[in-house]
């Protein structure tokens, strides 16, 4: 069995706190795009994960083997899974990569072995494993609150163009949390959420931001390179996704993408022209 698994963009992020747990709650609104890995589940002899990339661990360390465990532990089956993971999307990069790898695997073994999960099943699954699974396996355009793992399902986004750049370097996630001063309310997101549902679509990508940008800047000065030039071949919001360091642009014109994906492609092998979508 086989199922394409796609990222995720920040069209906005926001850290409202550090909860007592050691996580913080976050408050934003998330994306699915048309980038994707794709991820083939077959029953074997023995568990095994391989991989086109050498950027992934193999290991009990990968997500997709989390979610196994987790989801062998819960159904008690003996069947084991050999799972090969094709990857398009960057590695660390903000993008959700290893999670939306990890949100199809458990999909796949439950059609596989018939274990009749709900959504809210395969959710509680994820939420155990990593944050952004559970939006991942609604792939809806979402405000998303709590970890990343509270979600308000919005009217889709309409087709838009996103040119995705991605430049290798890896940021630490605990780093930039570490490094945030949290905002300490939603006030910001409740009026992006208004527009948004006004349609008022102009107002609404002019708004987008990202309160990790600050910390992962400092750590990476080139991040605001990349959004400074797209910005010169014309986009209309340019912004980091996650804690980076990958930058996404919207943009209206199909020339002014062409030519900025043009420019980038030729430095950044982890250039991507792609549009927002569902799953």
């Amino acid at each position: 069995m086989k199922k394409k698994s796609y990222a995720k963009i920040n069209l906005t992020l926001d850290v409202i706190e550090k909860r007592k747990d050691g996580y913080h709650n976050i408050d934003g609104i998330m994306q699915i795009v048309d980038l994707y890995d794709e991820v083939t589940v077959e029953i074997a002899d023995e568990f095994k994960i391989t991989s086109n990339s050498k950027n992934i661990p193999l290991d009990e360390k990968n997500l997709v083997y989390k979610v196994y465990n987790v989801i062998r532990e819960k159904y008690k089956f003996d069947e084991k899974f050999s799972i090969h993971i094709e990857k398009n999307i960057p590695v660390s990069a903000g993008i959700a990569g290893g999670s939306t790898n990890a949100a199809v695997v458990i999909e796949m073994i439950d059609e596989l072995l018939n274990l009749n999960m709900t959504l809210e099943d395969r959710k509680k699954i994820g939420r155990s494993v990593g944050a952004d699974i559970p939006y991942l396996l609604v792939g809806k355009t979402a405000r998303t609150r709590g970890i990343g793992d509270e979600l308000e399902i919005l009217d889709s986004l309409p087709t838009t163009n996103v040119l995705i750049v991605n430049n290798e370097v890896e940021i630490s996630t605990p780093y930039v949390y570490s490094n945030i001063v949290p905002t300490g309310n939603s006030k910001n997101v409740d009026k992006l959420i208004e527009i948004y549902k006004m349609k008022d679509y102009d107002k609404f990508f002019e708004s987008l931001y990202n309160t990790m940008e600050e910390v992962s800047i400092s750590y990476c000065p080139e991040i605001q390179t990349i959004k400074d030039k797209m910005y010169e071949f014309g986009c209309v919001k340019s912004l980091m996704s996650g804690s980076g360091p990958t930058v996404f642009g919207i943009f209206k014109n199909d020339k002014d993408i062409e030519f900025a994906y043009n420019y980038f492609k030729k430095i950044y092998k982890n250039t991507f022209k792609v549009k927002a979508m569902e799953r």
